[in-house]
């Protein structure tokens, strides 16, 4: 990729009135962490990847690489880390819509701004992401919207329709029930990410603890990811981090803290068996007495005790190094 910035040679779009960025520009995306999607994402990221490298190939066949796509999903759940992924991978910089400064600007110029932000994209090879597009693209038999809003649907259509193949618009949301049925159509792929399972954090865990100079124990971090299981990947890597400043700052003690807090504010999410699980790990990995476990996840002592048969319970000091606690 260049070191040359792509703001530096075409000035981003502005808003008329507030003079303000309509995009934001990433020359030179990376994914802030380690992207650990299920088998189907992956495989239709990757293959998004290696279709937009082989246009022109595809196209000597009679084919086209996809120009436009949807990533559908909860927040969190990697949309717009995948974004930066695909950018990444084909050394593209990667222009992000600033939606707010969008939607702020006077009745009427809306629209305006979304054509220029379009006629920015279009002018250098680039990734453009529209994220939370719902915002923008709802419905427009929905009685509760203002006019603006339906003509924004209005120009998103024309300017998709315009938008050349030699450039790859992504698209994200959060709430893909509410988009105009036309505009999906437009789209010609969606890929859905699903909330990650705890093997997944576990894995993002074990990845960003590699890096940490302080380390938290791998019991830890799969405690968490059991923890947090269907929730989403900036959840996790939330509060896995508010861990790991607690060890930092205060040694394992106030690592322990942190585990028991996060517990206590996830807890009552749990089923009972997830709450099981996360007592006997209390006990077996945090070494936090039964009582103390019982109490936190509100699983019955007897219950806890009976379930802590046969596991084994190791001290864990070697996962925290001298020093730090």
């Amino acid at each position: 990729m260049s070191n040359l910035k792509i703001s530096n040679v075409i000035p981003p779009p502005v808003d008329g009135d507030s003079k303000l960025d309509l995009v934001r520009i990433e020359d030179e995306p990376q994914p802030r962490h380690a992207l650990v999607w299920d088998t189907t994402v992956e495989r239709q990221v990757r293959q998004i990847i290696a279709e937009r490298r082989a246009r022109k190939r595809l196209e000597e066949s009679g084919l086209s690489a996809p120009t436009s796509v949807l990533f559908s999903g909860p927040p969190g759940v990697g949309k717009t880390e995948g974004a930066r992924q695909v950018a990444s991978a084909l050394g593209l910089p990667l222009v992000i819509l600033d939606l707010a400064t969008i939607l702020s600007s006077l009745l009427g110029k809306s629209g305006s701004n979304l054509r220029q932000v379009f006629d920015y994209a279009k002018r250098t090879p680039c990734v453009l992401l529209l994220d939370e597009i719902d915002a923008i693209a709802k419905h427009r038999d929905d009685s509760g919207d203002v006019g603006e809003l339906k003509r924004l649907v209005t120009v998103l259509l024309q300017e998709i329709d315009l938008w050349p193949a030699t450039h790859l618009l992504i698209a994200a949301t959060n709430h893909v029930q509410l988009l105009d049925s036309a505009v999906l159509r437009r789209f010609e792929q969606t890929i859905v990410f699903p909330r990650p399972d705890a093997s997944q954090l576990t894995i993002l865990g074990e990845s960003l603890s590699s890096k940490a100079v302080t380390r938290v124990p791998a019991s830890w971090t799969k405690l968490l990811a059991d923890l947090l299981s269907d929730t989403s990947y900036s959840d996790y890597v939330r509060d896995l981090n508010r861990v790991r400043r607690s060890t930092v700052l205060g040694g394992q003690k106030e690592g322990v803290t942190a585990i028991k807090e996060i517990v206590i504010e996830r807890n009552d999410a749990l089923s009972r068996e997830a709450r099981k699980r996360v007592a006997v790990s209390l006990v077996a990995d945090v070494k936090i007495s039964q009582r103390e476990a019982s109490r936190i996840t509100k699983i019955a002592r007897e219950t806890l005790k009976s379930a802590l048969q046969g596991v084994s319970i190791d001290d864990g000091s070697a996962e925290v190094p001298a020093g730090s606690g």
